[in-house]
């Protein structure tokens, strides 16, 4: 697959779509094998080929928490590029109009991080991507602020925040040197739509 985009769902809504869903992931093995995006296009009847539909990834872990509001639904998956959204809007439809879908959607290396959130399930500001040095070898973590993000860039090099602003302080830790070019760390807040 090229560039990995890692998007992190959480669906609510009708006791009926959701359990449908969820009972057709089981069915498909979720959480035992990868879950292909285009197989579930298939399942429910959806084509993607002709309607110019993404669903070129897969779903690699899934939970479902039942609830007397219908439940929650969370998944992540993993697609080329970016998410594969115009598919579960699509799956949505068929389901009956009954889910509201929210997510998490981070490309590194298409600089793609961005929220979608119709439920308070991502308020985190930030991701961070950093490797090498001191450094934890972390793909992709979220930070609650971009303060904390800061905060544990700080802690790493001993590198003072001083009279910066955060603002300010994003751009020096994205631009700085290190000694290797392995190492790294990144701060890339968050869009909200």
């Amino acid at each position: 697959m090229s560039n990995i985009c890692d998007t992190l769902y959480k669906v609510r809504g009708s006791r009926k779509a959701l359990s449908d869903l969820w009972n057709t992931l089981q069915m498909m093995g979720v959480n035992s094998k990868d879950v292909c995006l285009y197989k579930l296009a298939e399942h429910y009847g959806i084509d993607y080929e002709h309607g110019c539909i993404s669903v070129r990834g897969h779903i690699y872990w899934a939970e479902f928490e039942d609830n007397e509001d219908g439940g929650l639904l969370s998944f992540d998956t993993e697609s080329a590029w970016t998410a594969c959204n115009m598919f579960f809007y699509r799956l949505n439809k068929v389901l009956g109009n009954e889910l509201s879908i929210s997510y998490r959607e981070i490309e590194c290396g298409c600089e793609i991080f961005h929220v979608h959130d119709e439920g308070n399930f991502f308020p985190e500001e930030c991701c961070v991507s950093s490797s090498g040095g001191s450094f934890d070898d972390v793909c992709e973590d979220v930070y609650d602020t971009i303060s904390d993000a800061i905060k544990a860039w700080v802690e790493k090099t001993g590198i003072v925040q001083g009279e910066r602003t955060n603002e300010e302080m994003v751009d020096f830790i994205n631009e700085y040197v290190y000694d290797t070019e392995d190492t790294y760390f990144y701060i890339h807040p968050f869009e909200f739509d």
